[in-house]
């Protein structure tokens, strides 16, 4: 997705210098397709930070230390898991000088025993840490009850990223070269009610479909719409939200 200034990429933006400036861990969470991982992209590249996103093979403690490792660019010249703790605590804390912040991305995904080592490895080192991802809890057993008490005392501060907004929708169709009061008011209404990623992924198909000459029409959009296998549902929405706004008050 290409990156537009949405008030989502905003939002990630402020828990970013809010971390960078008081040094404890902050939370940007929201849900899939509002623009994040975008947003997290893009301020990596501006600022220098270090980048990394939990998947499968990264939610055990000895993962997340090789996934560190390869963030910050790290030989991995150690195979025991003390000796990669060690190797982190090097290198993030101020042995090699200020360590660069670290944004992880879909952190939801860490069980809480290995989130809240990370949260540790944060304490002691004081390194700037931004974590990104899903507004559901992370998953795990009675068993974390203790880990998760442990990470909520850890975090400063939260920040919650809201749905798409209509300047954001606006400034999306702007970019795909969409033409026509109408249409602009048709991907206001779809992107409200769904998300940045599939308001974008609509848009791509509308482009593609044109071979990507040429500006979009709400006809283009209706039409492709009908080919998605959610599009009747966004029709159907899109259809009664023009007709409230033709009724009379």
């Amino acid at each position: 997705m290409t990156f537009v200034e949405t008030r989502a990429a905003l939002t990630v933006r402020a828990a970013f210098d809010t971390a960078v400036k008081m040094r404890y861990p902050v939370l940007a969470v929201g849900k899939a397709g509002l623009g994040k991982t975008v947003a997290l992209n893009w301020i990596a590249a501006q600022s220098g930070a270090a980048y990394c996103e939990v998947a499968q093979h990264t939610k055990a403690i000895r993962p997340m230390f090789l996934m560190l490792h390869d963030a910050y660019g790290v030989q991995k010249d150690s195979k025991h898991t003390y000796d990669l703790a060690k190797d982190c605590m090097n290198f993030l804390g101020a042995r090699y000088g200020p360590p660069r912040p670290l944004l992880v991305d879909e952190y939801q995904n860490f069980t809480p025993t290995v989130l809240r080592e990370l949260l540790h490895l944060q304490e002691r080192c004081g390194f700037a840490l931004l974590l990104a991802g899903n507004t559901h809890r992370l998953a795990g057993t009675r068993r974390d009850t203790h880990a998760m008490d442990q990470i909520e005392s850890r975090i400063g501060m939260r920040f919650e990223i809201g749905q798409p907004t209509r300047e954001d929708c606006m400034r999306i169709g702007a970019e795909h070269n969409i033409e026509g009061a109408d249409a602009y008011d048709a991907i206001v209404i779809y992107g409200e009610n769904t998300s940045l990623r599939a308001l974008c992924h609509l848009l791509q198909n509308c482009a593609a479909s044109t071979s990507g000459i040429g500006s979009i029409r709400l006809p283009r959009i209706e039409t492709t719409l009908r080919g998605m296998s959610c599009g009747s549902g966004a029709l159907k929405l899109l259809h009664e939200r023009r007709d409230e706004l033709r009724s009379p008050a």
